[in-house]
């Protein structure tokens, strides 16, 4: 073998083992998000198994389960964010009750407890922040969701936040639209 075989057949090697690492979601327990001292926790006790997803921040489903299969009852909706006020409350838990009562899935229902664990005010001081400034200066929302099935096994851990308008409110709607549609996709 000439050397410049050697050398490609390595390089080759390498990429290959560098695949699996590069293509595995980051966890979140691995990010710097979680490690930031101001990270705000809500109702998933454990985020051991929460990755990285493509249309929500952070997400583990169980294995073998299709959440479009199930509809979603919505129980419990905890607020532990120290910005909102009882109507704003209201508002966005209306919201979540609203969009996920549209899932229709066959299999039976999945009992979801929802909490909000972060709210930012919009925040027009925000616009002069360097390319991001428009998007950081609007209304921010962050709430999770454990998703049980009739046995009381969790089948799904989300979280997520988003940034819409002038409003929290706008901002809860903004999630709780991703958040069915994750549901309905899934």
């Amino acid at each position: 073998m000439t050397w410049c075989k050697v050398k490609a057949a390595a390089c080759g090697l390498l990429l290959l083992a560098a695949l699996p690492a590069a293509a595995a979601p980051e966890k979140l327990i691995d990010s710097d998000e979680y490690k930031d001292k101001d990270f705000r926790k809500g109702c998933i006790g454990d985020y051991q198994d929460l990755a990285e997803g493509d249309d929500l921040n952070w997400v583990w489903v169980a294995p073998g389960v299709k959440l479009a299969d199930y509809k979603v009852a919505v129980g419990k909706i905890g607020d532990l964010t120290d910005e909102m006020v009882k109507a704003q409350v209201e508002e966005v838990s209306g919201y979540f009750r609203d969009y996920f009562a549209k899932l229709k899935g066959e299999k039976g229902t999945l009992r979801a407890e929802v909490c909000f664990y972060e709210a930012e005010k919009f925040s027009p001081g925000k616009a002069w922040i360097p390319f991001a400034g428009g998007h950081q200066m609007q209304a921010g929302f962050g709430a999770e969701v454990i998703l049980t099935g009739s046995d009381g096994k969790v089948v799904a851990k989300l979280r997520h936040f988003a940034r819409e308008g002038g409003r929290i409110e706008e901002a809860g709607r903004e999630v709780a639209g991703d958040l069915r549609k994750f549901i309905a996709d899934n």
